[in-house]
């Protein structure tokens, strides 16, 4: 089908034999001789794989992450939108916060949200987190919008619980971590003691990548203001 629109080489490389009628049929469209290669061995195998790798890479090197991170934490399903939040101020004034949606391992621009805080007018970062998960999950609560599978916090353990005692008012149950920055551990409700993701996985990388693009989506935000 490609062929019948564009141009033919004088050899096609494959990763498995087909029928001798196509290689009959594109030596007639092309009026000169076309190979057709399936090679075991030698330069041509290892432009095979090196195709393979970079499909692999293109097409599913995003989903690894997320299977990975399902492995990593013991999830009963695959977390395939992450929603991460992040508090910036300047000193305890102009606090803002930022909200980025990864779907599928890649950041899903469309539904970033950035949010003025409205309540807190001081240092507070507990207060500040409290504000925007309850002003995010109880819109889409009202609204009947889907939730995300995983929600990702920047901060330790106090960030950590001031979510679940939102979702808690919220009478949501949905799946929350958090992600500290000094040693880069996972904290977990209801674990006393943090995960360590190994630093060379793809969990670890995604996780981490998540917390940054929340990080600085919410400080040009506050930079903005």
């Amino acid at each position: 089908m490609y062929y019948g629109e564009n141009k033919i080489p004088s050899k096609i490389i494959l990763p498995n034999k087909v029928d001798d009628v196509i290689e009959v049929y594109l030596r007639k469209i092309k009026g000169k001789k076309v190979s057709i290669e399936i090679p075991k061995k030698g330069v041509s195998k290892d432009l095979l794989n090196l195709v393979k790798k970079n499909l692999e890479l293109m097409l599913f090197g995003d989903y690894k992450k997320i299977e990975d991170l399902a492995k990593e934490l013991k999830f009963n399903e695959l977390p395939r939108v992450i929603e991460c939040f992040d508090i910036s101020h300047l000193s305890g004034t102009d606090t803002v916060a930022s909200m980025v949606q990864f779907r599928n391992g890649k950041a899903n621009k469309n539904n970033y949200r950035r949010y003025k805080i409205n309540t807190v007018d001081k240092i507070d970062d507990f207060a500040a987190m409290k504000e925007v998960v309850f002003r995010r999950y109880s819109k889409l609560k009202k609204e009947n919008l889907p939730m995300p599978n995983l929600i990702l916090i920047d901060g330790g353990k106090g960030q950590l619980s001031s979510v679940m005692e939102v979702l808690d008012k919220l009478e949501l149950k949905l799946v929350v971590i958090s992600l500290a920055k000094r040693e880069e551990e996972i904290f977990v409700p209801g674990r006393k003691s943090s995960i360590m993701l190994p630093r060379k996985g793809e969990a670890f990388l995604l996780v981490c990548a998540i917390r940054d693009e929340a990080h600085r989506f919410a400080i040009n935000y506050n930079r903005l203001r």
